[in-house]
């Protein structure tokens, strides 16, 4: 699964948009649309959005990719990560049958 950097990047590059115009587009400047692309830096939602219309994805699937990409940062890849992963998981699981017997 890409980052959202990945994403952003392999989307322009696809459709040989220079980092101008797509920085333009969503309304930053270059220095920090390429900070997104590399990973340095984190988009905020109204961000998120701009780029989802731009590139006409799912924002929330960009959204999944930012937070995934701030845990990462944050907390590194390592087995501790991967496991708070698998309990937020399960607790969600958790959540939506216990959300499906109240209704």
């Amino acid at each position: 699964m890409s980052s959202f950097g990945e994403t952003i990047r392999t989307l322009r590059l696809r459709q040989n948009v220079p980092l101008r115009v797509v920085a333009a587009a969503v309304e930053i400047d270059s220095t920090l649309l390429s900070r997104f692309e590399l990973g340095e830096r984190f988009p905020t939602d109204e961000q998120i959005k701009r780029f989802s219309e731009y590139f006409q994805l799912p924002v929330d699937e960009l959204t999944a990719q930012v937070i995934a990409d701030r845990i990462i940062a944050a907390y590194g890849a390592g087995a501790a990560t991967v496991r708070a992963a698998d309990m937020v998981k399960e607790r969600l699981s958790d959540y939506g049958r216990g959300k499906d017997d109240e209704e």
